[in-house]
């Protein structure tokens, strides 16, 4: 499948989901640009240029898809647009999940925006803490990304923060019921987990064996193809955006069953 046939198929997926959920109008007038067009683009570029920035991403999109998105504004302008429309991202992310599915696996992985040593200097994340890279053996200026994986390997749930792993871990569950939920050392916590299963029916399970590396292997492909790791933005909105963007993509691509 060649770039043209791949930006085409995603579009179709996004667009039939931005179809069927309502979007309250924007007041001034129709931007050049329609949501399911700046959504495709968001998700095209972890999947074709991962480890570019933004702006490099943006001028391949000039000399390189302008026969299919003819009114791509300037850079300063898609950077609002996508800053804008991120959300967007979370609701198709959830819907090509299976928010139904009873078996889930919970982890979590730091993301780095800086080195350890800039941290305390910079001007830019100042909601950000050190964190420390188990896989890198290394301490980065970032954050912590909690994930909820179903029963095929999508993504259905995630929180960022600077929050501890179990406790973020605790703000997903709230959602859920009826779950059985395996997780790692790092979310122990046995009273709380006693009363999520006496309310919600919901039964976390601490486990370090076979089950658990599927979710590893998300957090792998993540970070290796699509850039996860390589996230180096200078404003919060911006990086969100761009990890929105990241996550839908690994659903889209489970979706079309891409080879990437």
């Amino acid at each position: 499948m060649n770039d043209i046939e791949l930006t085409i198929n995603i579009f179709a997926v996004v667009d039939d989901i931005i179809k069927s959920i309502k979007i309250d109008p924007k007041p001034g007038p129709a931007g050049r640009l329609s949501e399911s067009e700046i959504l495709t683009l968001m998700i095209l570029h972890p999947i074709l240029k991962p480890f570019c920035d933004l702006k490099r991403f943006h001028y391949w999109l000039l000399f390189n898809c302008k026969h299919l998105f003819p009114h791509i504004p300037e850079y300063s302008r898609i950077t609002r647009l996508f800053n804008n429309n991120r959300e967007y991202l979370m609701v198709i992310m959830q819907k090509l999940a299976n928010l139904n599915s009873f078996g889930v696996v919970a982890d979590g992985t730091t993301i780095s925006v800086m080195e350890a040593i800039r941290g305390k200097f910079a001007k830019s994340f100042r909601n950000a803490r050190k964190v420390y890279s188990t896989s890198k053996k290394n301490w980065y200026f970032g954050f912590l990304l909690e994930m909820v994986i179903d029963s095929e390997g999508k993504i259905s749930h995630i929180s960022i923060g600077t929050g501890a792993e179990v406790r973020q871990l605790e703000n997903l569950l709230e959602d859920l019921q009826d779950k059985w939920v395996l997780c790692d050392r790092g979310s122990r916590n046995a009273e709380v987990w006693e009363k999520f299963w006496k309310d919600k029916q919901v039964k976390v399970k601490i486990t370090g064996g076979k089950e658990r590396q599927w979710i590893e292997n998300v957090f792998g492909f993540l970070k290796t193809k699509l850039g996860l790791d390589k996230i180096r933005v200078r404003k919060m909105p911006s990086f969100l955006s761009r990890l929105y963007a990241i996550l839908c993509s690994y659903n889209l691509i489970l979706e079309l069953d891409l080879a990437i």
